[in-house]
Parts: C-alpha cells; structure tokens; sequence
C-alpha cells in the first residue's frame, strides 16, 4: 500500500508542477457531458489554469488510483469559475520534473469545493 501523503519520496506541497500535457486525454475531459448527461465540459486550458493555482490543494498520490502513480489537484480556473479536481500522472518517472500528463478533470463537489477553500 502506497503511504497517502508521500509521492515517491516528495511530500505534496513539495511537488512542482510546470506543465500540463493534455494531448492524450483533452478530447476524454472536453467531452464528459456526451458520457455523462448534465456533467460540464472542461476545457484543458482550464484544468492548467487550475492545476498552476497558488492556492491548489494536493493529494499524493491520489485516493482513488489504483497503481499510485498519480495526483489530485484541486485548483480554481478562473476561466471556468470553478473549482475543479484534475488528476496528473509525471511524464518521466521516477523522476519528478514538474513535467505531468493531464489524465481526467471535471468539476468540484461540495467536498472538493469546502476542502480547496479551508
């Protein structure tokens, strides 16, 4: 079991975040209310948008990832005014560059939004 909190050996706040690769899954993240009815369209501009935010709130790896080779990030877009979840996987493990794939992003819920703002 991975040690929530730890990221291959970087604690989350610790974790760089430079840029965001969306060229496998923008289509997936843009395209969320055709497989889930009434679910918002995120554009990967702004899943970026808050995935760089100052004030974003990391889980490392992520709760919900089954290989642990994963972050959830909860950031604000302005662009969206919204908060949203973005899940990132490194490019180039094991090393931690602040290079990340963009894997999926959707909007916050009343959970993810009380946790980004406490």
């Amino acid at each position: 079991m991975v040690d929530l909190g730890i990221f291959f050996g970087v604690s989350p706040e610790d974790l760089q975040i430079d840029e965001v690769d969306w060229e496998h899954r923008g289509g997936y993240i843009r395209t969320r209310s055709y497989r889930r009815l009434g679910d918002f369209d995120i554009e990967p501009e702004w899943a970026t948008e808050a995935a760089f935010d100052e004030n974003r709130k990391i889980a490392a790896p992520d709760p919900a990832s089954k290989s642990g080779e994963t972050i959830r990030v909860l950031g604000y877009s302005q662009s969206a005014n919204q908060v949203l979840v973005v899940i990132l996987m490194p490019k180039n493990l094991p090393e931690l560059d602040g290079s990340w794939w963009g894997v999926n992003a959707w909007t916050g819920n009343s959970t993810a939004i009380r946790r980004y703002y406490e």
